[in-house]
């Protein structure tokens, strides 16, 4: 048996023998391999083809025509699908060129948003720094103004937070009075003043750095203001850097 006349796109087995079972389950399973659209189209040579058959099982030789005429189909067949197939890869390539330009285009969209929220978001950032700032300053004038005139309703005052807006910490002796300031060590003085954002000379006398510290806290009454401070010429700046002043902070400079 000729089995190049059988081959064909779909991948039916060529027909093991000459006998009529080998030849009928061939083309049994070359009808359920073609596509349904194309069997319409080629039913006619199919009919043939088991016409075929039955003038074998007749013991009759095959018409050469019709066997001519399948070769053809089968041919026929095979350069359809394989221009159907190259249409369809050809269609598959734009796409996929389409969707890779799709994406350049969502990832270039994505970094320009990236970008500009990495700005907004400093920019808050900024904005929410600036407000923690104002409103912390708010909270130490507001208990320093209390302070003030609880001094001069003989009333007892309050501690002054820090300007960072963090409580003056508990090592610290609370200033309740003004010779509590007078007692302060030059540490001690120090982490104060730092604490509210006050600035001072190397070599000030730490009189008056007391004396500004007096300020810092509302302890501003005439009898306040005539109080004598002890003084120590020893600067500050051999003290190490207090732990309670943040880094970039904004200070405010009051200077006597």
């Amino acid at each position: 048996m000729d089995q190049e006349l059988f081959k064909n796109p779909f991948e039916v087995a060529p027909p093991s023998d000459d006998s009529f079972a080998s030849l009928e389950k061939f083309t049994y399973e070359l009808v359920g391999a073609v596509p349904q659209k194309k069997f319409n189209r080629f039913r006619s040579k199919l009919i043939n083809l088991y016409k075929a058959l039955a003038s074998k099982l007749e013991e009759e030789a095959p018409p050469q025509d019709d066997m001519s005429e399948i070769r053809e189909m089968l041919q026929d067949l095979r350069e359809d699908m394989s221009q159907e197939l190259n249409e369809k890869l050809g269609s598959l390539r734009k796409d996929v060129e389409s969707m890779k330009k799709e994406l350049q285009s969502v990832d270039a969209q994505m970094q320009f948003v990236d970008t500009n929220s990495r700005g907004y978001y400093i920019d808050i950032t900024s904005k929410i720094k600036e407000n923690n700032s104002e409103i912390n300053k708010a909270r130490t004038s507001a208990q320093r103004s209390e302070n003030t005139v609880n001094r001069v309703i003989f009333k007892d005052t309050k501690p002054v937070p820090f300007i960072n807006g963090q409580k003056t910490p508990s090592e610290l002796p609370e200033l309740r009075v003004i010779s509590d300031i007078d007692n302060l060590n030059p540490s001690q003085l120090k982490t104060y003043l730092e604490g509210y954002g006050g600035k001072y000379e190397d070599k000030e006398p730490q009189a008056s750095l007391k004396r500004k510290l007096a300020d810092h806290v509302g302890f501003v009454t005439s009898e306040d203001s005539r109080y004598e401070f002890s003084d120590n010429n020893e600067p500050l700046s051999k003290y190490a850097k207090s732990v309670h002043q943040t880094e970039g902070e904004e200070s405010c400079s009051i200077k006597g």
